[in-house]
Formats: structure tokens, sequence, C-alpha cells
């Protein structure tokens, strides 16, 4: 037995230890081998390729495999799909991000063009700004409970909130705030230039160029005042255009390559996550005591923003 096992112990030692293989006490044999063996070589080439797998596309390339093999007692059944996935260690993740977008073989370099470019500031003079969007009413879709619990409709009301900050972590500028409306009724007869932020708004509560630059000659005339130059890195997004009007004398935009802020943009690196993180913490606390009442009104969700500010610290 244990020179059975020595013997093959090249196929034994490729084997992951999280498969179903490793976990079996006795050798079970497959079924069809050679289309288990074209089939295993496909998925690992998709992966290698990132390709999107289903169950039913696994399913039509082992048929496939079986016409070509010319395999006719072959049936594709769910239970073969299933041990195969699990014989081989294959489960359904979520695609998330945009990281697989980057140009992965050009990253090294960008980085280093980058770096040439932060050499002449300092700091506290480079910063970074990205927009995030907030469904600020939302509640959180999960409870803890002793049963089922029935959900009500979700709110889909939504902002769009710009961060900015330096590299040292020292300054969070004011952000800017889109909402859908000019005048909404829990700010009638407040002076908009008294909030805590930069109050814009649109139909739809998105960026737009003419907002992005009216917010950059307001960073351009606080710059100018405190006698700094800084370096503002952003994204190619199309709504980060400059128009041929707007003239910056403190401010040098630069914008970074596309596809790439997933790995280049530092507020893409955690902190607008944290920031969404904390926010949604401390506005369910709220939401919980106010839901009753129906108290949440965009002026706290605003004031919330600022605390949520604070609480996201460099590391």
């Amino acid at each position: 037995m244990i020179s059975d096992i020595l013997r093959e112990k090249e196929r034994w030692l490729v084997i992951d230890s999280n498969s179903l293989q490793a976990s079996l006490r006795r050798e079970k044999k497959v079924s069809f081998p050679t289309i288990e063996e074209a089939l295993t070589i496909w998925v690992d080439n998709a992966v290698r390729c990132g390709l999107t797998i289903t169950d039913s596309i696994l399913t039509t390339k082992a048929y496939e495999f079986a016409f070509l093999l010319k395999e006719d007692k072959f049936k594709g059944s769910h239970g073969w799909i299933d041990n195969f996935k699990k014989r081989h260690n294959l489960k359904q993740y979520c695609i998330h991000g945009e990281a697989a977008s980057a140009p992965l073989e050009d990253l090294d370099a960008m980085r280093d063009r980058l770096r040439e470019t932060l050499k002449g500031y300092d700091p506290e003079n480079i910063f970074n700004c990205d927009e995030t969007g907030l469904f600020w009413k939302m509640k959180p879709s999960r409870t803890i409970s002793n049963g089922p619990v029935s959900g009500t409709k979700q709110s889909k009301d939504r902002i769009t909130v710009l961060l900015t900050c330096n590299a040292s972590g020292t300054e969070k500028l004011c952000p800017l705030f889109i909402h859908k409306y000019e005048n909404p009724r829990v700010l009638k007869n407040i002076n908009k230039k008294t909030l805590p932020v930069d109050y814009y708004w649109n139909q739809k509560s998105w960026m737009q160029v003419s907002i992005w630059n009216e917010y950059l000659k307001k960073l351009d005339n606080r710059m100018r005042r405190q006698n700094r130059k800084i370096l503002l890195l952003v994204d190619n997004a199309p709504t980060h255009a400059l128009y041929e009007t707007t003239h910056l004398t403190n401010v040098t935009i630069e914008h970074l390559p596309p596809n790439t802020t997933s790995h280049l943009q530092p507020c893409d690196q955690g902190i607008i996550k944290s920031f969404k993180v904390r926010n949604v913490i401390d506005l369910n606390i709220i939401i919980f005591y106010l839901q009753k009442e129906k108290k949440l009104t965009l002026l706290t969700q605003i004031h919330f923003i600022l605390g949520t500010i604070s609480k996201v610290i460099p590391k």
C-alpha cells in the first residue's frame, strides 16, 4: 500500500489540498476520464484568460468533448458536472471591481512615471479626489431574527460625494455633495454656503463637467490664497474634462492612465471603502432609532458625511 503511494507520489503531490480528492480515503475511478481531462485543460485555460464560466457553459463544453471523443454514452448530467467541480475545487465567485481591465504588463512602468511626476511635490501638496455614490436611506438587507423576515421596498434616494485628501493624510478638503434638487424642503431657508459641504445639484445626482470645473476654480482660488501649488491626481472619467475657459494657476491636474484607478488611484486603495463602511454603520444605527418617526433627512446625511470623513484616519 505504502509502496503504491510512493510509486505515484508525483500524482498525489499535485492534488489541491482543498479539493474533494484530497479528502477521500479511497480513490474513486472517474467515469469518462478522457472528457474529464479535456474539460480540465479547457477550464484552466479559460480561467487564465479571464473568461466567465457558468454551469451551462461547462455542460456545453463537456458535450462538445464527448462528441469529439466519440463518447456516445455520456449524458452530461447535473450530478457529473457537480462532481467535476468538486473534484477540481471549482466554485462560483462574484466578479467584483475593475482590476482585470488594467494593462497589468505596463503597471510597473506607469508607477515609475507617476513617481517621477510626484518628485517635485511635497506629500502635503499631492492630492487625489474621486466620486462615490451613496444610497443614503437604504436599510440593511440582513437582520437578526428567530425566523424569516418580510422586507419593505427600499429607498433609491441617491447622492454623489467627491472626496479629496492629500498624500500625507493631514488634509481632507470640504467634500463636494451632489443632490437631485436645488432646494429640497429640508434645506429651505438655509444658506447653502453655511453647509459643511460644497452643495450642487442636477436631475440624476451625478458629477457633471460644469460642476467639476466650478469645483476646480474654487480649489485653485483657495490654494492661491494659501500661496500653495498642488498636484491633483484624478482618473480619466469624461466628467473630469476641463473647459477651455478654465485656467488654473495653483492646481496642476495629472490624469491617471485609463483603467488603472483600481491600482494607482490612492482613494481606491481603501479610503473610499473605509468612508462608505463607516457611513453605513453610523446611518444604520440612526435609521434604527428613527425608523418609526421617519426623521432621517438630507441635512442629517450632510452632517454625517463630515463626521464620517473625520473618522477615516491615515495608517
